[in-house]
């Protein structure tokens, strides 16, 4: 009998962790999935244990998750597959590698987040722009305001560089909404990006199937 495929990913920012399952079990049909949603991405501790309790042959960075699997990859095990989907060397557009959003787009969004006591009303309106087409009544899932704004945070104060990548399947949409394809191109040699794809993880996932079953 085949061994089950085991599979950990790591969610990309407010992305609801059922959903994103969803996705991965469309990819993979028949594997063991777990999806984690780091509650305070720069805490080492936090990603030591969640890395250790869940040993697996195949992890998943996507969107936030893959620059939180970049930067915590000494936690990883050995022999392990590693894949970065939407990579994030650096979120913010400010140190030419890949990122497109300004720091005052970001400081705004933690602005507003942090007065809005409504989370659905906020991330209505960024998902529209970011191409995840999630129900809305999964909103709920998401976490608590005070761990999207750690999320942000994460994002606006870390960065890698495509160094750290040379171990991973790195794979991006053409038409990324936060992330420039080109760009990051130079600084991820072996970066496949896919046409006519956005932001979304499900065609991401799919190539990376693909390529998983050609390897």
């Amino acid at each position: 009998m085949e061994e089950k495929l085991t599979i950990t990913a790591i969610s990309g920012w407010a992305v609801p962790e059922t959903w994103f399952a969803e996705r991965i079990k469309e990819a993979f049909p028949g594997s063991d999935i777990h999806v984690v949603y780091p509650e305070n991405p720069e805490n080492e501790e936090e990603a030591q244990h969640i890395l250790s309790r869940l040993p697996s042959q195949l992890y998943i960075g996507y969107s936030l998750g893959s620059l939180w699997l970049l930067k915590y990859q000494d936690h990883l095990p050995v022999n392990c597959h590693k894949a970065i989907l939407a990579p994030i060397l650096a979120f913010l557009n400010t140190g030419r590698l890949g990122g497109k959003t300004s720091e005052a787009q970001l400081k705004y969004l933690i602005k507003i987040l942090s007065r809005n006591s409504n989370k659905t009303d906020v991330l209505r309106d960024f998902f529209f722009h970011a191409d995840l087409p999630y129900p809305e009544n999964q909103i709920k899932e998401i976490p608590e305001r005070k761990i999207l704004i750690q999320g942000l945070k994460f994002l606006e104060n870390n960065s890698v560089t495509g160094k750290e990548t040379n171990d991973f399947l790195s794979i991006i949409g053409e038409n990324d909404t936060f992330l420039d394809a080109g760009a990051l191109k130079d600084h991820i040699p072996h970066l496949e990006i896919v046409k006519d794809v956005g932001h979304s993880p499900t065609p991401l996932l799919k190539q990376l199937a693909k390529r998983m079953l050609n390897s």
